[in-house]
């Protein structure tokens, strides 16, 4: 198989295959759309996949009672990775009974081993426990218990006895862009870029941004662009942050860098941005795994990661550590910084390889299918 290929689409009559009915829920974003073979002849028929540049739904298919007492019939196996925030344990077990009542399969994909909204630097919003107990019933209910790395697998049995099967992260950039050149980096220099976003970190990012110039600082031919939406700076938004905006300005500029405000970007801005960059600095952040490093791995651009998280891990990329106050560790980063300069990051995604990759995801997601819920004689 090869990236060039041109795609068919998935039909019992091409693959020889009955096709299999999953309601994956929830169905937006790259990591669920590509969990399907790149051609389209797994004979994997996931109907709530929201097509890319798909409008958002107002009523989009989630697992909830309400929506899968309409709709659990349609489907031969329920594919759970994630359940709506606000769901409260009683909400998800409801859910679950349905699943049950209606004799489908149940699978989850522990995407997030801790909350993903687990709290916000700008609204205070802190953790309540609900992520934890919704954790509690999908695992101990699923069938089957997927996850992308061994370090969050082994958390899964120390957590909860359970044995989670391990699938990685599908590529996350298309295979076109992958093959890309990247232009040739200047020795001694590194141009690393800091998506801040809408400032959801849970920790000050004032500090974190204090602490990447700090290191930068120690580190000869670093270059350091920060970048947040620019809804920051409306007086009309909710998240009305300018006071933040000009501490961050001050923190970057002191280190020689340059604080950007714009739109957020959309996934082909983002992957022209992220192209552009000799490395990205991922802040601490709530949740477990990411399509940054996959990202990042797909470019040619190096991710420089929090140590010791499963994103670290997804993918080989540069770490540094971070205090326990959840600030990265100025000397750690400043060494990450140094070894990036000294050595380059030359870690590239082979896209013949991520392809091969991806129908091994979907492959094995078919069998597993097949194993829980086998096409009738």
């Amino acid at each position: 198989m090869s990236p060039s290929r041109r795609r068919r689409r998935a039909s019992p009559e091409w693959t020889g295959r009955d096709v299999i009915t999953v309601a994956a829920l929830p169905g937006r974003g790259v990591y669920v759309r590509h969990l399907s073979h790149p051609e389209g002849v797994d004979g994997v028929h996931r109907p709530t996949v929201a097509p890319v540049g798909a409008p958002p739904s107002p009523r989009p298919p989630s697992f909830t009672k309400h929506w899968l007492e309409a709709h659990v019939e349609e489907f031969d196996v329920v594919h759970v990775q994630a359940v709506p925030p606000p769901a409260t344990a009683q909400d998800v077990q409801e859910a679950v009974d349905v699943v049950r009542a209606a004799g489908r399969p149940l699978v989850f994909t522990a995407y997030h081993l801790t909350d993903p909204h687990s709290a916000d630097f700008l609204s205070g919003t802190a953790a309540d426990g609900l992520f934890d107990e919704q954790l509690d019933v999908l695992v101990r209910s699923a069938d089957r218990v997927i996850t992308l790395t061994p370090m969050a697998a082994a958390e899964i049995q120390r957590r909860w006895g359970v044995e989670a099967g391990v699938l990685p992260h599908p590529h996350v950039v298309d295979f076109v862009r992958m093959r890309q050149e990247r232009a040739h980096r200047r020795p001694g220099s590194l141009l690393v870029g800091a998506q801040l976003g809408s400032l959801r970190s849970p920790v000050d990012p004032v500090a974190v941004v204090e602490a990447l110039m700090d290191a930068a600082k120690q580190v000869d031919g670093v270059h350091v662009v920060a970048h947040v939406h620019d809804h920051l700076l409306d007086p009309e938004s909710a998240r009305y942050a300018a006071p933040t905006i000009r501490q961050l300005e001050k923190a970057v500029s002191a280190g020689g860098g340059v604080l950007r405000a714009h739109k957020p970007l959309n996934d082909s801005q983002l992957w022209d941005h992220l192209f552009s960059l000799d490395a990205s600095f991922v802040p601490p952040l709530p949740g477990s795994h990411s399509i940054w490093p996959e990202a990042c791995y797909d470019l040619g651009t190096a991710a420089l990661m929090p140590a010791d998280t499963p994103a670290s891990v997804q993918r080989e990329s540069p770490t540094y550590e971070v205090t326990a106050e959840g600030i990265p560790h100025v000397g750690s980063l400043a060494a990450a910084l140094s070894a990036l300069i000294e050595t380059g990051h030359e870690t590239r995604a082979e896209p013949t390889e991520r392809w091969n990759e991806r129908v091994q995801i979907c492959e094995a997601l078919r069998r597993l299918y097949e194993q829980l819920a086998p096409p009738s004689s």
